[in-house]
């Protein structure tokens, strides 16, 4: 009796957590995919701003979680911001990061190209984590400025 009990509950826990749905403010964020972050450092954020609160900082290749929310009304949400900012996973972490620091696929990276390079540098956390606001807060692209 106490086996077919632990069987139940563990069928049903695990298929529970299979699902990867996550109830947030009545909203439910569901995973869709996984990408990699393609950048040296970064930060995610807990909204999608670039001057929000910073709840984690990673590195080059990094799985991310992409979520989708669906709100009470069920609306479904991807992009936000703009769509400049996708809902993401990395950890315990939920929060937002800016969709073109995001790839498909792994990349290469600065310090799997140079490893002897950068272990030379001795960065400290801070020195990561402000590479990652500094990365926050660089803009890409062609100037609009006319010649």
């Amino acid at each position: 009796m106490k086996t077919v009990f632990f069987l139940l509950t563990f069928i049903l826990s695990v298929e529970i957590f299979s699902q990867e749905k996550i109830l947030v403010n009545n909203e439910k964020r569901e995973v869709i995919k996984v990408m990699y972050y393609n950048q040296m450092m970064g930060n995610i954020h807990q909204n999608a701003s670039r001057y929000s609160q910073t709840l984690t900082t990673i590195s080059c290749n990094h799985p991310v979680k992409i979520q989708k929310i669906i709100d009470v009304n069920k609306k479904e949400e991807i992009f936000f911001g703009n769509g400049q900012w996708m809902a993401v996973n990395v950890g315990p972490h939920e929060g937002y990061l800016l969709k073109h620091l995001l790839s498909d696929k792994k990349v290469d990276c600065f310090q799997d190209k140079y490893p002897k390079f950068f272990e030379a540098m001795n960065l400290s956390l801070t020195d990561l984590y402000y590479l990652g606001r500094l990365n926050d807060h660089l803009m890409s692209g062609k100037s609009k400025v006319e010649e």
